[in-house]
Order: structure tokens, then sequence, then C-alpha cells
């Protein structure tokens, strides 16, 4: 009975799948980020809440999700925008700071060093706030 109601659950997902989503078209972007909050130590096998503030630069923007390359200890961050193709999409000039927080725990008994993505200057070189948060016990 059970592998009928399987059987049955997975025919209803696929049937209700729609590929044609009306030719919307998206792609994604790295967007600095603006602001964070981190703690001044964190405690070995404890999760965070790290919260964090970006500019979104038109209303066709989403967050995807927190983009992070992981290095040992190092842990570089971004965010990653969904950018909805649609020739109406507007310049953002107010209300354009959104908040977002992602989970952390810390598996190292070692300091954190944060290097959070700002964007890049007038020659294109990448600029980056480091931040340094000891681990205690």
């Amino acid at each position: 009975m059970k592998r009928y109601i399987l059987i049955l659950l997975v025919t209803l997902f696929m049937c209700s799948c729609n590929l044609d989503d009306g030719g919307s078209e998206t792609s994604y972007v790295v967007l600095p980020i603006e602001s964070i909050q981190l703690p001044s130590e964190f405690v070995l096998n404890e999760e965070y809440d790290i919260d964090f503030t970006f500019i979104r630069p038109t209303d066709c923007h989403a967050y995807q999700d927190v983009f992070v390359i992981a290095e040992n200890e190092t842990r570089t961050l971004a965010v990653t925008s969904i950018v909805y193709v649609n020739p109406s999409c507007e310049v953002l000039t107010e209300n354009n700071v959104a908040a977002q927080s992602f989970k952390f725990r810390v598996l190292y008994n070692q300091t954190y060093v944060f290097r959070i993505w700002k964007g890049a200057d007038d020659l294109g070189e990448e600029i980056y706030e480091v931040i340094e948060v000891p681990v205690v016990n």
C-alpha cells in the first residue's frame, strides 16, 4: 500500500510541474554586503544567526542566498541575487536596503577570518572588509 501511495505522490508531483514559466528570464549576480553583525567572539560548536544588509539595485533584484567561499577558518562572503529580466525594472533609490541572515556553526577552535566583499573600486580591484572573530571554550 505504501508503494502505491508513493507512486501516486510522485505522479502528482510530476504532473503539477510546469516548465513553461511564461517566458520570464532570470540571471544571477553577486552583490556586495553593506553591513554585517558578527559577535565579538564565538563558542565552539555553537550556531549563530548572522544578520547582514545589502543594496538592491533595482526592483527586479531579489535575494537568492549568501555566497560563501570557505577556506579553513576563512570565510569570504557576498550576496547572490536573482535578477528577473524585465524591461520595466526600476532603479531603486529609496527603500533599497534589504536585510537577511544566515546560520553559522563554529567548527574550528581557531579564530575565524571573515572577508566581507564590498565591491570593486574604480580600477576594478576588489574591496574586502576583514573581521576576525576569536573562538572561546
